[in-house]
């Protein structure tokens, strides 16, 4: 996980330096809201309930040409689900707040509408879980793809919808209990 942060950041501050001699980066802010699905495996799923979570930080784009630029994002995210079914998930929650960093290619379809595509690297910072997950064993990392569209507007102003796969369990065990879900942001470029 330590060798894939690093390439990132390296990508990351490649990239900048590149962009900076071209003046070709805008760097930007960007805040919404996250809706995940945890896919447990078991009998009791359909008991899962999950809440509106938020996201919020920091982006960098830097532009090739008209019609592509990567972008690259850090992010603090919280998600949180809930299992209020009658079996024996009855009353248990899990928060997750971690640390995001996607590195995304844009390809831009017309002025300002483009398609967002790539790798993403995040590491959980803190998790709280009462009741029947009070004990689980949860990754500290995980690898996603995202997938997505986003309209820049003249003023610098932008907004975003993303699809995000994760490819490794969230906790470790036999049953599976993959992540994913959607993102829905806007922001500001300067």
């Amino acid at each position: 996980m330590k060798k894939i942060i690093l390439s990132l950041a390296a990508v990351f501050a490649f990239g900048f330096a590149n962009a900076q001699e071209a003046k070709n980066v805008k760097l930007g802010i960007k805040a919404g809201a996250n809706y995940d699905w945890l896919a447990t495996g078991a009998s009791s799923v359909h008991d899962l309930r999950p809440e509106v979570g938020y996201h919020a930080g920091l982006v960098a784009e830097f532009k090739m040409c008209d019609e592509f630029s990567f972008q690259a994002e850090a992010l603090y995210s919280h998600s949180s689900f809930k299992f209020d079914g009658n079996g024996n998930t009855s009353g248990s929650d899990l928060e997750i707040s971690e640390i995001a960093i996607p590195v995304l290619a844009k390809f831009y379809l017309t002025k300002g509408l483009s398609i967002e595509v790539g790798p993403q690297a995040s590491a959980i910072i803190d998790s709280k879980a009462n009741g029947m997950y009070a004990n689980t064993n949860l990754r500290k990392y995980n690898v996603a793809s995202v997938s997505g569209l986003a309209y820049d507007f003249n003023s610098g102003a932008f907004i975003q919808a993303r699809y995000i796969y994760n490819f490794l369990d969230l906790a470790y065990g036999p049953e599976g209990n993959n992540r994913f879900g959607i993102q829905a942001s806007v922001g500001y470029k300067f």
